[in-house]
């Protein structure tokens, strides 16, 4: 199957900012080459169609004026208008633009990423409709990630309808997904600088630049969200994007409750006595992310959980999910403003050297 390759490079840099000024990261230097250019070079390597999402039609010109000398092929688009802007949207864009079965997301701000890791995750991606690095912690790399163009074409109309923008929720309305150990990935990447992001102007000069800590070694992942045919799939996605409502729906989704959960958060705008069930579905979602040790899915499953507990200020079920959300939080390894917590030093130099 084919491959196109989708960077994201839309942020705002609300972190990334020098003196108080807010700076474009993918267009910093590291290492005598822009941060971008870097992503570029690599992605290249895998595909011979690399596209850049961009925020804007003044950035996208902007890219353009700089990457069309040395990328003749690059292509440049800009978000689609009038939604706003997040990963999910900048994926559903190069979805959109790019025809090739498979799209291959990647973050703008990971200059050490190896074309050997890409491929590893390419080739796993024939038969899911996404394949993402786990971590031993429960932690996946979702803007790391390969999916099958036709499953992000299905469902982000509806889950974009719904205000709904992490591109983590691609994996969860799937009904087959692959989970890559990262600990299996060190064969090609021993340290792997391929996940280190940079995210602050700190990260550029940091001696402590994200070694990421060691898990143990295990077998990879399939997990089965929604078990339901796409036809079932298609029919909800209907009604969520509709005005009326087919209750009968509900009994043939009872083995997909991301599916089942949202078709009912559809019905709230209309009458918030659904936020009950709803709720109920996501924490059973969440309940299977735990047995399966995926456990940022977990928590965003419970984290949807309590958004619904709080609609209807059922306090004992906000109590239980807030527990259960601080419980998961502190089981990843993220601080949550974005910086992986490091338990070894990596010298930036030693880093360099490696590209």
């Amino acid at each position: 199957m084919d491959v196109g390759i989708v960077i994201l490079s839309g942020g705002e840099n609300r972190r990334f900012q020098i003196d108080s000024i807010r700076r474009n990261k993918a267009l910093e230097v590291v290492n005598g080459k822009r941060m971008i250019e870097w992503i570029i070079d690599s992605a290249y390597q895998v595909s011979d169609s690399v596209s850049v999402v961009v925020r804007d039609r003044e950035q996208a010109e902007l890219y353009s004026n700089l990457f069309s000398e040395k990328y003749p092929n690059l292509f440049v688009i800009a978000d689609i208008e009038g939604i706003g802007h997040s990963p999910l949207i900048g994926l559903t864009t190069g979805a959109r633009a790019i025809k090739r079965d498979l799209i291959l997301v990647l973050p703008c701000d990971t200059p050490y990423i190896k074309a050997n890791m890409l491929r590893m995750l390419i080739e796993k991606a024939v038969d899911f409709d996404a394949v993402t690095p786990l971590w031993p912690d429960g932690k996946i790399e979702p803007l790391m990630a390969v999916y099958k163009r036709e499953h992000i074409l299905l469902c982000s109309p509806a889950l974009l309808n719904l205000k709904r923008w992490r591109p983590s929720d691609l994996i969860r309305s799937s009904t087959k997904s692959y989970m890559m150990n990262v600990e299996n990935m060190r064969i090609l990447d021993p340290e792997l600088i391929s996940f280190f992001n940079i995210n602050y102007p700190k990260d550029l000069d940091d001696s402590k630049g994200g070694m990421l800590r060691n898990g143990y070694m295990r077998e990879d992942k399939v997990i089965y969200p929604n078990q339901i045919s796409i036809k079932i799939v298609k029919e909800v996605i209907k009604y969520i994007s509709a005005t009326d409502i087919d209750i009968g729906l509900i009994d043939s989704m009872k083995k997909a409750p991301f599916w089942l959960a949202l078709f009912i958060t559809s019905f709230l705008k209309r009458d918030k006595k659904w936020s009950s069930l709803a709720g109920g579905y996501f924490e059973i979602e969440a309940d299977y992310y735990v047995k399966e040790e995926v456990n940022m899915l977990a928590l965003h499953a419970i984290l949807d959980a309590l958004s619904c507990w709080q609609k209807i200020s059922s306090i004992e079920d906000i109590k239980r999910t807030s527990t259960r959300a601080e419980g998961l939080k502190s089981s990843l390894s993220i601080d949550f403003e974005g910086r992986l917590n490091v338990t070894k030093d990596i010298s930036k130099k030693g880093l360099k050297e490696k590209l």
